[in-house]
């Protein structure tokens, strides 16, 4: 089997765990290799006996993780969901369609959806049921934005089914991120922003269920990010008396300019966690981590689409 033959399909579910059945024309995401694991329990019988050989163990619990990186960028008509949008649904993010306009993914506190997918190595598939996650958003400059998932979901061993042959992906090329508009709290110069939502997610621990877990679960989020901004005098921008004072204040980056593929990431409360000096290219830089807090609820960290 070859390395680099990989296909990822996800589909939302319309009941928890319930296989939806995702298709190659319908339910692909293009995604960087994908890193599956299988974590199991695995239980010694450590028991004294007339010998020191060991007993042979029992493997207990077991779920399946699995990680990839997929491009940011839109389906090319504004109004209509990108191909990731599943993916993100499933990370708890509610997903708004204003049709024709825009599509925008905000946090939710419950009813959360959840994904089935189906992760094809080569000519092995593992579908992948009651897929819940998080994911975090990278962007270099003059790169093309990265939305980075972790997702987890309930254990289903791997079959013998041959890679599909015919994959329909969103044919639209990701926005670089230069020309792009940033600000936090006034215009900044900087090289690189992250951001993340820092789901907490959970198997859910069941002694009837044949795997051990009778779900996948989000019980809680600390979205988080951090910027390298250019120093500036404290007359321009008091860095340091706004990380004391917990100022807080609004992270807007815009990436891209044409309809259907313009991004949109917005933390309207971000508060620094620290300050710190960098180095760019011989000219002094801050280091920033932040927390993205609440404004009104549910809406500390948003991704748009237009």
């Amino acid at each position: 089997m070859y390395t680099r033959l990989n296909v990822i399909l996800a589909k939302i579910e319309t009941n928890y765990g319930e296989d939806p059945t995702p298709t190659a024309a319908a339910n692909a995401v293009l995604t960087s290799l994908p890193d599956i694991k299988w974590p199991a329990d695995k239980h010694e019988r450590d028991f004294v006996k007339q010998n020191f050989s060991p007993l042979q163990h029992v493997m207990g619990a077991r779920s399946i993780d699995i990680g990839f990186d997929v491009e940011l960028k839109g389906s090319g008509a504004a109004g209509t969901p990108p191909e990731c949008g599943p993916l993100l649904r499933a990370c708890g993010l509610d997903e708004s369609i204003n049709a024709g306009v825009d599509v925008t993914y905000a946090p939710v506190s419950a009813s959360f959806e959840s994904c089935t997918i189906y992760c094809h190595i080569h000519n092995l598939l593992t579908k992948i049921l009651g897929c819940r996650g998080t994911v975090d958003f990278v962007g270099d400059v003059g790169k093309y934005g990265i939305l980075r998932f972790a997702m987890k979901g309930l254990y289903v061993g791997p079959i013998d089914q041959n890679i599909p042959s015919s994959v329909t992906y969103a044919a639209i090329i990701p926005p670089q991120i230069l020309g792009a508009t940033l600000t936090l709290g006034t215009a900044q110069i900087a090289s690189k922003i992250e951001a993340g939502l820092k789901n907490d997610v959970k198997a859910r621990p069941d002694v009837t269920a044949a795997t051990g877990y009778k779900s996948v679960e989000i019980v809680g989020r600390k979205p988080s990010g951090s910027i390298d901004p250019e120093a500036v005098t404290i007359a321009t921008k008091d860095f340091w008396t706004e990380w004391m004072g917990g100022t807080l204040q609004a992270l807007n980056l815009v990436i891209g300019a044409t309809a259907g593929n313009i991004i949109t990431i917005n933390a309207p409360k971000c508060q620094f966690n620290e300050v710190g000096f960098g180095d760019r290219v011989g000219i002094r830089t801050m280091g920033l981590p932040f927390d993205c807090k609440q404004d009104s609820g549910d809406d500390e960290l948003t991704i748009k689409y237009t």
